[in-house]
């Protein structure tokens, strides 16, 4: 395995959505309910038709060192990342 492949090379982000700030894209906050409030704003094509909508949550798969966003995922989906390894 290479060490970018290895799972603590991708961290899976819990984030909310807070709305769309400007066209085209969507803002969210990541890690909402922890007290520290850090916004991202995603591409609209980037994330499902169903998850744009306020307060819809979701994690983002971001991968490590570049904070590179590699995509959306629904709150109860298999990430091959990093779950596929923990078997």
């Amino acid at each position: 395995m290479r060490y970018e492949d290895h799972p603590s090379f991708y961290a899976r982000v819990f984030a909310r959505v807070l709305g769309c700030l400007l066209p085209g894209e969507i803002t969210v906050i990541l890690f909402p309910g922890h007290g520290l409030v850090l916004t991202e704003a995603i591409p609209t094509q980037l994330i499902p038709e169903n998850l744009r909508m306020p307060n819809s949550e979701f994690y983002v798969l971001f991968k490590h060192p570049e904070r590179e966003m590699i995509r959306i995922l629904q709150v109860d989906e298999f990430c091959p990342e990093i779950d596929g390894s923990q078997n």
